[in-house]
C-alpha cells in the first residue's frame, strides 16, 4: 500500500467541509496525483443503462472528451466491465482485445490512454453510477498492484466525502435549496425544498424535477409554478436551485380560510358554521396558525395577513 493514504483522506474530508461543490472534485483529483501519478482523470456519474453522462469533472484532458465516446458508448468493453462489476477497481488492460476494439480506436486511443484504472458504485441518493477513472498515456508504465489498492481504498472515501460536500453546500445556501444535475436529478437538498417540490408535483419530485421545469431553468434561470418559484445558479457541472413559496404564508389552504375569516372579525362559532366544521376544530387550527405566523392575537393576525396580500 502506498504511504500517506491516511493523511490524504484527512485532507479530502477537510476539503469537503470547506470547498464549494464546483471546486471539490477538481481539487481532490489534483490531491490524488500527489500520491499516485497519472496523466489525466475523470470523476463523473451517469445512467448505467443508457450510458447517459450526467456530470463529469475532467482533469488535464480536453473538455470534449466524451463527444467521441458517444457513438461507441454501448460498444465499449471497458465500460461494460466497470458498469457490470461495481465496487471494484478495474484496469483497461484486463479487457481481452481492448486495444483492437472500436471503442479504443475511435475514442480512448485518440487521447493516448494506454492504461486506465476505474472504480464505480451506484449512488444511493441519485441512483446514478458514479466513477473515478485515472489514465496513463503511452510513455508511462502500468499501474502497480499497490497503486490499484490505493485507488480502490481511497475512492470509496471520495464518494462519501463528495456526499458530505454536497450537503454542506446546500446547508450554506440561503433559503430552501438543492443541488441538481442538468437532467433534474437531486444530488442534495434540504427537507424544506423537498416539501415544496412534493406540494407542487407530488412524491415523484423527491428525486427528480420535471423535464419541462429544467428546460425553463436552463433558458431563463427561473421557473414559476402554482405554489413555488425556482431560481438556478450554475455550480460547476451542476446547478444550485433555490425555491420559495409563491404564497409566503406557511399555511395550508384550510388554515388560510380560517385565518382570514377570523381576522375579519368573525367568532369561532361563525367561522365553524361558515366552513361546516366544529368550533373546537377552528380553535385547534388557530393555535397552529398563531404558531406558524408567530402572532399572539387576532389584531396581530390581521396585520400579518394584510402585509402578505
Amino acid at each position: 500500500m502506498l504511504s500517506g493514504w491516511s493523511d490524504f483522506l484527512l485532507e479530502v474530508h477537510h476539503d469537503s467541509a470547506r470547498l464549494s461543490a464546483a471546486d471539490f472534485q477538481l481539487t481532490t483529483l489534483q490531491r490524488i496525483r500527489e500520491h499516485l501519478d497519472f496523466d489525466f482523470a475523470i470523476w463523473g456519474e451517469g445512467d448505467g443503462s443508457s450510458r447517459e453522462l450526467h456530470t463529469a469533472t475532467v482533469l488535464d484532458q480536453t473538455p470534449d472528451l466524451f463527444e467521441t465516446w458517444e457513438p461507441v458508448k454501448h460498444e465499449d468493453p471497458f465500460a461494460n466491465l466497470v458498469i457490470g462489476n461495481t465496487g471494484q477497481t478495474w484496469a483497461l488492460s484486463e479487457v481481452p482485445r481492448m486495444f483492437h476494439s472500436k471503442a479504443y480506436n475511435e475514442h480512448w486511443g485518440r487521447y493516448h490512454a494506454r492504461e486506465m484504472i476505474s472504480t464505480m458504485q451506484v449512488d444511493s441518493q441519485t441512483g446514478l453510477h458514479v466513477f473515478v477513472t485515472l489514465a496513463r498515456e503511452r510513455n508511462q508504465s502500468d499501474f502497480s498492484e499497490a497503486e490499484r489498492q490505493f485507488k480502490a481504498l481511497v475512492t470509496r472515501h471520495l464518494f462519501l466525502a463528495a456526499h458530505n460536500n454536497d450537503r454542506a453546500c446546500v446547508s450554506e445556501a440561503q433559503g430552501h435549496a438543492a443541488l441538481i444535475d442538468r437532467f433534474g436529478i437531486l444530488h442534495a437538498n434540504d427537507d424544506r425544498f423537498t416539501a415544496l417540490l412534493v406540494e407542487e408535483w407530488g412524491p415523484g419530485a423527491r428525486r427528480r424535477i420535471p423535464a419541462a421545469v429544467i428546460e425553463s431553468l436552463a433558458v431563463a434561470g427561473c421557473y414559476t409554478g402554482q405554489s413555488l418559484e425556482l431560481t438556478a445558479e450554475p455550480l460547476g457541472t451542476r446547478w444550485m436551485i433555490r425555491a420559495r413559496p409563491v404564497n409566503p404564508l406557511p399555511l395550508s389552504p384550510r388554515e388560510q380560510q380560517i385565518a382570514r375569516q377570523f381576522a375579519a372579525g368573525r367568532s369561532y362559532k361563525q367561522v365553524a358554521q361558515q366552513l361546516g366544521i366544529a368550533p373546537g376544530t377552528v380553535r385547534t387550527h388557530l393555535t397552529r396558525i398563531y404558531e406558524k405566523l408567530g402572532v399572539r392575537d387576532k389584531g396581530a393576525l390581521a396585520t400579518r395577513l394584510t402585509r402578505e396580500n
